[in-house]
């Protein structure tokens, strides 16, 4: 069973996602540029936004270099001397997942994606050998712990996102999301620039210039964006849960409608609702990106460009998903301009508001889930 999650979104003057130069990402298609939001900031900011957190109600994981002293924080905070947890933490860890930064003390040489859980097992299997006068055995920690965490997890984003560690693949875990890089449904040919200058509040009066100046590079555009979501490879995943998988869904999709990468939000203000939602389950096939329906990139005609790009995903519905579907998905859609939808599949789908957008979702994949 494939969750498909697509989204017309416009955005005003931002700067969502830079490149190495500071400039709005960017990609050619269908022969002309588009405006681009990398997939990489889209996961990162639906992960750690408070809306996923909530839903799902369960600890989410972390990336970071910085794991030797999470462990050693446990075990102090817990009366473990300093010294032999150092040393046990950095036996685990680089045995566990990844090697040590020779430029950087404690920290591993790559970002470790890992669940509190995980890290709590890790903490309690040496404060359980302390109780019993022991040093921890780290051989047997590291067999059961392989045993145990190989492709499952508790954390909801590392099931979905997923995680690979070159160090150490028995703890490698297939992503249950595709999410795909959000591109402008219509040209945009290069970054704009705001000016500005700043002035230094304590300089003399008679001195008028600029404490400082610069540039700041900026776009507009209407986007396509696309996830879906293996519930199957999640439920699996999550080691069969599938109540928390059901809330990692609706969490997903909560945070697909209202969390963007918050790159320069202080000066732009990114918070923008999407134009339009259209949710798809499916039992039988694949799914399909819609990206296609913007190959040809939408002309604003004097009318903007989220009209004529929502027009376009309709008929491109029509069109070509129902010649290739192998059976009746389920469909949920959100409308909430009510722009003229030229197909009675999705006019029919439309739903009031974002919670029965989710609900619909939810209802299928526990229908299939209990059958």
């Amino acid at each position: 069973m494939i969750v498909e999650l697509h989204a017309i979104q416009s955005f005003g003057p931002s700067n969502l996602n830079r490149d190495d130069t500071g400039n709005p990402k960017d990609a050619i298609f269908g022969g002309v540029r588009r405006a681009r939001i990398s997939s990489q900031a889209a996961k990162r900011a639906i992960r750690v936004s408070d809306v996923f957190k909530r839903t799902v109600n369960a600890p989410t994981g972390m990336r970071t270099k910085l794991l030797i002293e999470q462990i050693v924080g446990g075990l102090v905070s817990r009366g473990y001397d300093e010294a032999a947890a150092l040393a046990y933490a950095t036996n685990v860890i680089t045995t566990l997942f990844a090697k040590l930064d020779k430029k950087a003390q404690n920290k591993t040489n790559v970002l470790v994606y890992i669940s509190q859980g995980e890290i709590d097992q890790i903490v309690a299997f040496a404060e359980q050998a302390a109780s019993r006068g022991e040093q921890p055995d780290v051989s047997e920690l590291i067999k059961s712990f392989k045993k145990q965490m190989a492709n499952r997890t508790s954390a909801p984003d590392i099931a979905l996102f997923g995680r690979m560690l070159a160090d150490s693949p028995e703890l490698n875990i297939d992503a249950a999301c595709q999410m795909a890089h959000a591109l402008s449904t219509h040209e945009v040919n290069t970054a704009e620039f705001d000016y500005f200058t700043a002035v230094d509040d304590l300089q003399p009066n008679d001195n008028a210039g600029a404490g400082m100046i610069g540039l700041v590079a900026f776009n507009a555009a209407t986007y396509y964006r696309h996830t879906r979501i293996d519930v199957e490879q999640l439920v699996t995943n999550l080691a069969g849960d599938h109540e928390l998988a059901l809330h990692t869904i609706a969490g997903l999709m909560q945070a697909f409608a209202l969390v963007v990468p918050s790159g320069m939000q202080n000066s732009f203000v990114n918070q923008h609702a999407p134009d339009f939602l259209l949710a798809v389950v499916r039992y039988d096939n694949d799914g399909q990106s819609l990206d296609n329906a913007f190959e040809s990139p939408v002309r604003a005609k004097g009318i903007g460009y989220v009209e004529p790009s929502i027009e376009r995903l309709a008929t491109y519905w029509d069109q070509v998903d129902r010649a290739f579907r192998l059976s009746d998905p389920v469909v949920s859609v959100m409308n909430p301009r009510r722009f003229p939808l030229p197909s009675e599949e999705l006019n029919a789908a439309t739903q009031p508001d974002l919670r029965a957008w989710v609900d619909v979702v939810i209802d299928a994949v526990s229908k299939a889930a209990e059958s």
